[in-house]
């Protein structure tokens, strides 16, 4: 049975920009294999007819609806993030008119719990191995605050936001199962996490590698900037010293005193009397450009440190997450050989106890590859190598779990399609 899967992430003012770039797959991604480029064209987003500015779209509603007497916190959560989606079987069994359905039903959901004005965009990701949806939602409250906190800071919101979500998807005719808390320990946890811990690091990672490309290009400008300044100095030492110019004067007594020298001396006292004032006021210029752009820069450090330390955090996340689906893995294993060994127990106790073991030993077979199904979409028994009572307890679980037994011709066209 597929689960109805939804969960919730709030992002900083600074983690913005990295969802966009990862929503809109505005830089190629070489960390995000499940991507797949010939596919990104069919993404949708079913509140905005093209692309927007992810920071410039949430200052805009902050502006026109906060209310608050104090100025936001730097540090307040800006945007809020649901991702929702099933498992790809779920998916396979839909058609393209009820799998967009079912995104259009998560999305007014959430527009009726938490206000349809609050939510920003709705992008359908259907390049990747699993379709699923991204729901942006800035956390405005009706009395014009900007608090998430009033929104989530209740333990028990997040477990009534998938018991709820699970009640209105499956009363629209999707027939999935609850989505596990995350306060309970389960497999579908660990891959919950595992998903969320792979999109943060690939979000963060873009956003890292921007914030390079903007230190560099600052780095560049503070260059050509001082080199520009260096040429100018350069131009002006050419200009010999006023002590080295030919000067001769002429009058007095009866006529006014004049002064005569070299055009070319004159030309070089008005190439110095313009370059002074010019050069006062450029180099005025560049001081203050220069103290913009070394405050950009030290930003941009700071900003750069933090998202290197998240992205470390995740990577940890990502790494223990892996060990554990090892460990998980082994002790699959484990049960596989255990029930191997208590199969020939039982064949040599004789046929009427094995018959009734085989039933036994087909139903576990069953339920194990349903918890396999969750965690990794992968089948550890196939129904076709299992012997005839097998096949029957194997069948007696499918139909305990509201699925459908199929006959051999059936699965034969499932995993090789209609014959032509």
């Amino acid at each position: 049975m597929s689960f109805a899967i939804i969960r919730m992430q709030k992002f900083k003012a600074p983690d913005v920009k990295g969802m966009q770039i990862h929503n809109y797959r505005e830089k190629e991604s070489h960390t995000n294999p499940d991507i797949d480029q010939d596919k990104t064209g069919l993404n949708y987003d079913l509140l905005n007819d093209r692309e927007i500015e992810f920071s410039e779209a949430i200052q805009r509603e902050i502006d026109e609806r906060y209310k608050g007497q104090k100025a936001i916190r730097k540090d307040a959560v800006r945007l809020c993030e649901f991702v929702v989606t099933s498992d790809r079987d779920f998916f396979d069994k839909l058609s393209p008119q009820d799998e967009k359905r079912f995104f259009e039903e998560s999305l007014s959901f959430l527009q009726e719990r938490y206000g349809k004005e609050n939510m920003l965009y709705s992008i359908v990701h259907k390049d990747e191995k699993t379709p699923h949806m991204h729901v942006g939602m800035v956390p405005i409250t009706d009395d014009g605050k900007l608090a998430a906190k009033q929104f989530f800071g209740k333990k028990t919101e997040l477990q009534q936001l998938q018991t709820k979500f699970h009640e209105h998807v499956t009363g629209k005719g999707f027939n999935l199962e609850r989505g596990i808390s995350s306060d309970r320990k389960h497999i579908e946890t660990q891959r919950l996490k595992a998903l969320t811990a792979k999109e943060q690091v690939q979000a963060l990672e873009n956003e890292l590698k921007q914030k390079q490309e903007e230190k560099q290009a600052l780095n560049k400008s503070i260059k050509d900037t001082t080199t520009r300044l260096s040429e100018f100095k350069k131009s002006l030492d050419k200009v010999p010293n006023f002590e080295d110019l030919q000067i001769k004067t002429k009058g007095g007594l009866f006529r006014s005193e004049t002064i005569e020298m070299p055009s070319r001396d004159f030309e070089n006292i008005k190439v110095l009397a313009q370059g002074s004032e010019s050069l006062r006021e450029e180099n005025k210029a560049y001081k203050s450009h220069n103290f913009d752009l070394m405050g950009e820069n030290a930003n941009l450090k700071q900003q750069l440190a933090i998202v290197e330390k998240d992205r470390e955090k995740f990577k940890r996340e990502r790494d223990e997450l892996r060990k554990e689906n090892q460990k998980l893995e082994k002790r699959l294993s484990r049960t596989e050989k255990l029930l191997e060994k208590v199969h020939d127990l039982y064949k040599k106790a004789g046929l009427a106890h094995l018959q009734s073991f085989e039933k036994v030993l087909g139903y576990a077979k069953h339920q194990i590859n349903k918890t396999l199904d969750v965690f990794k979409g992968d089948e550890l028994f196939a129904k076709k190598g299992l012997s005839e009572h097998e096949v029957e307890g194997f069948n007696t679980s499918i139909r305990n779990s509201g699925g459908i037994v199929r006959n051999s011709s059936q699965e034969k066209e499932k995993d090789h399609g209609p014959e032509m």
